[in-house]
Order: C-alpha cells, then sequence, then structure tokens
C-alpha cells in the first residue's frame, strides 16, 4: 500500500508547539512565585489567589469556547487568541502592582480559553481512529513535555534576568507560534499541501472533519448525563495533575530549601519521565491494542484506572525525607496521570454526538479548571495551616480515587458502544469545512 503522506502529522506538530507555547506562558507565574511574592508581600494564601487568577477566567470561557469551536473551527479563534496570549505575558511583564498583575493574568485566562479544546477538534478532525490516540498523547503529551522544559528554562532566565524577563520570553514565544499557526494550518478539507491518497486515508479512518455544529447545540451537551460524568471524572484528574504543575516549585523551595534555579531542575526530572509515558503507553500502546481489534472502551477504561491509581502516589512525595525521594515519587505519580491523559482526551471525539465534539471537550475542561482554580487556592491555605504540603497531597488522593469510580462507571455503560457518532451522509453534504 501507497504511503498516504505525513502533512497530518506535520498538523500534530503544529497542534503540540502552541500547547507547549500556552504551558510556557502559564507556568511563568508558578516559577516567578517566590520574587514575586517577596516583591509584592505576599502570604501563601495570597500567592494562591495571584496563581488561581488564570485558572477562573479560563474556566469561565471554556463552554462557550467549545460551542465557538463546533460553530466557526479550529483556525481563526487559534488565531485571535494566540496574538492576545502575547499581549497577556507582556501585560505581566509590566505588571506594577497586585491589580494589573491579576488583570493581566485574567485576560491570559480568557486567551487561552479555547486552545486544548480546539486541540481536541482538530484531532478527532485530522486523525483517522487507529492513530487517534498517538496523536491525541502528541498534544497533551506537549503539556508535560512545556512542563519539563519551562521550570528549568524560565528558572534560568528569571534568575539572570528578574522574573519580568520570564514573561517577556513567554510573550516573544507567542508572537513566534501565531505566525506559525496564521501560515500553517488549515482543515482537511481545505489544506493546499494534504494529497488526495492523504486526505481519503483521514476521512476512511473515522476523523471528522466536517462536524460543524449550530447555534443552540450546547444545551444538548448540558443535558446529556454521560457527559457531565465524564466531565467530573476528568475534573479529579485535573485537580491534581494541575496543583501540582502549580505548587511544585513553591514546593522544593519551601520543603527542602532550594534555590529557585534548583527547584527549576528537580521540577524538570517527574514531567520528562512522564512525557516519556504518555507517549509510550497512553498513546502508542492504546493505538496497537486498538488495531489489533481489543475493545476501545475496555482498553480505555482499564488504562484510566491504572493511571489515575498511580497519579494517588504524589500522596507519598508530601512525605519524603529529601528532595530525591521526592522527585522520585512525583516521577510516579505525574507518570501514571500522563497515561490517562490523552484517553481522557480522547473521549469527545469517541462519545460526543455529531457536532458537538468542541462542546463535550469544553464541558470537560470547564469541570477540570473550575476544580483546579479551587485546588490551586485551598492547597494554599492549607500548606498555610499545616505547614507542610503533606495534607494537600493527601487530599488529591482521595480526589483521584473518585476520578477512578467515575471513569468505570461511564466506560462500562458505553463499553457494547464504542464506534463513534457518525454524520448522515446527507448532512455532512450540507455542512461546509
Amino acid at each position: 500500500m501507497k504511503h498516504p503522506g505525513r502533512t497530518r502529522w506535520a498538523i500534530g506538530g503544529l497542534l503540540a508547539g502552541g500547547i507547549v507555547v500556552n504551558f510556557m506562558d502559564r507556568t511563568a507565574l508558578s516559577v516567578a512565585s517566590s520574587p514575586l511574592a517577596l516583591e509584592f508581600g505576599l502570604d501563601l494564601s495570597r500567592l494562591g489567589v495571584v496563581l488561581a487568577a488564570f485558572t477562573w477566567s479560563y474556566c469561565l470561557v471554556q463552554l462557550p469556547a467549545g460551542a465557538l469551536v463546533d460553530i466557526f473551527g479550529v483556525s481563526w479563534l487559534t488565531r485571535i487568541g494566540s496574538a492576545l496570549w502575547a499581549v497577556a505575558s507582556l501585560l505581566t511583564a509590566v505588571a506594577g502592582g497586585l491589580g494589573p498583575l491579576i488583570a493581566a493574568r485574567l485576560l491570559l485566562g480568557v486567551a487561552e480559553g479555547p486552545s486544548m479544546v480546539s486541540a481536541s477538534k482538530a484531532t478527532a478532525a485530522w486523525f483517522p481512529l487507529g492513530e487517534r490516540g498517538t496523536a491525541t498523547a502528541v498534544f497533551d503529551g506537549a503539556t508535560k513535555f512545556a512542563n519539563m522544559v519551562a521550570f528549568p528554562v524560565l528558572a534560568f532566565v528569571m534568575s539572570e534576568w528578574g522574573w519580568r524577563a520570564g514573561f517577556l520570553f513567554s510573550a516573544a514565544l507567542s508572537l513566534v507560534f501565531s505566525a506559525l499557526w496564521w501560515w500553517g494550518y488549515r482543515d482537511p478539507s481545505e489544506h493546499p499541501l494534504l494529497r488526495d491518497s492523504e486526505r481519503e486515508f483521514i476521512l476512511g479512518g473515522g476523523a471528522r472533519d466536517t462536524d460543524r455544529g449550530r447555534a443552540g447545540q450546547l444545551r444538548s451537551v448540558l443535558c446529556t448525563g454521560r457527559n457531565w460524568v465524564v466531565a467530573l471524572a476528568f475534573a479529579c484528574y485535573g485537580y491534581t495533575i494541575n496543583v501540582v504543575v502549580t505548587w511544585m516549585p513553591e514546593f522544593f523551595q519551601r520543603q527542602f530549601g532550594l534555590r529557585l534555579l534548583n527547584s527549576g531542575i528537580h521540577s524538570m526530572i517527574p514531567w520528562a519521565v512522564a512525557t516519556v509515558a504518555e507517549l509510550v503507553v497512553g498513546g502508542w500502546l492504546v493505538d496497537r491494542l486498538v488495531r489489533r481489534g481489543h475493545d476501545p472502551m475496555r482498553i480505555r477504561r482499564n488504562v484510566l484506572t491504572v493511571g489515575l491509581t498511580l497519579g494517588a502516589t504524589i500522596g507519598a512525595a508530601g512525605t519524603a525525607d529529601s528532595a530525591a525521594e521526592a522527585v522520585c515519587w512525583m516521577s510516579v505519580s505525574l507518570s501514571g496521570l500522563a497515561i490517562a491523559a490523552p484517553v481522557a482526551w480522547s473521549l469527545p471525539g469517541l462519545l460526543a454526538a455529531p457536532g458537538t465534539v468542541g462542546a463535550v471537550s469544553g464541558l470537560m475542561n470547564f469541570a477540570n479548571t473550575a476544580a483546579t482554580g479551587f485546588g490551586v487556592m485551598f492547597t494554599g491555605w492549607l500548606a498555610q495551616a499545616t505547614g507542610t504540603f503533606h495534607a494537600p497531597f493527601l487530599f488529591a488522593v482521595a480526589v483521584l480515587a473518585v476520578g477512578v469510580l467515575l471513569y468505570r462507571y461511564v466506560l462500562r455503560t458505553t463499553a457494547s458502544d464504542s464506534s463513534p457518532p457518525r454524520l448522515r451522509p446527507s448532512a455532512s453534504s450540507e455542512i461546509k469545512a
């Protein structure tokens, strides 16, 4: 069989590049948390409020962002959003007080709101079912890779030139990505470099290129109980991994007395291990098992169970006697969560009704970020009250246990219907791609 081409993987790389820039922008404040808190006189509780500002605006735009992605497509929303990423980072760099700082983070949350939803929608459009796991692992694995790179790189920049320089650096990256996106992204039906053989391979394998929604479909998404179970389960995953993302540098500095650059290096190691685990297990292995004829939903249910269970080892990191021991436990925990992530993100493309992949993804990320916003502030408060991160990490273990139960329930009830919804031929021809 003639090779269909690799344009879809170039698009996958572009999506992953955007996620890397996204998470560099987000992570910058976590890396800058200690010098920023010193400059503005913030204790852990108030620092938690600042760190959570991005999360709340990001959360509030998830549902409308998902619906807009379904209606207008991925391309234009990302064009507008990526330009605003740079603006928000620049405003953070020049913030002269707590108010402007929080306002800049709120803007970044709005601008980056459609990013993960768009990546999920674009992956469903560009990749057949047999490659969906790997493609999802590529864009979601970019979140772990970004954290791996962001902590040491931004820690170095901020150590050398001050915390504001880190935000100027992330603004420059956003501008570069914005230019690349304007030039390189189109839907499969419109991309000038996509060969006919590859387009047929993509669409023949179950991709959803013509899967556009209509105004009013968000209501049907919100009225479907299965969508809420998927969203709440994803929120349990998101609570834990985002608490770790936000507080890891501060955890190493306060718990073990590490300096900023050393905390960035220690934070890099768990994310490096998690990135590899996600690509190999959550992506390649899941696709391989599906292609060999194993039940897709049973595979996903088992991977999610194992992944979230391994994620619960974050509880041991809070009692570690040394930074090296904490790194080991965090590596196991984040690897488990990373294995679960691409499976969780692939569910909207498999379970959502026609025209609602973006909306279901938005509902998932809405629940995720709402849980994260609470988790970031609650972790700061609880760590301040107890003088250690042990209690906040144990609470995250309990949250993951709830997530395991929810995923096993929803994927057990859908195991007999593992094929994705398809558009009727007549509807497909009426919808402009």
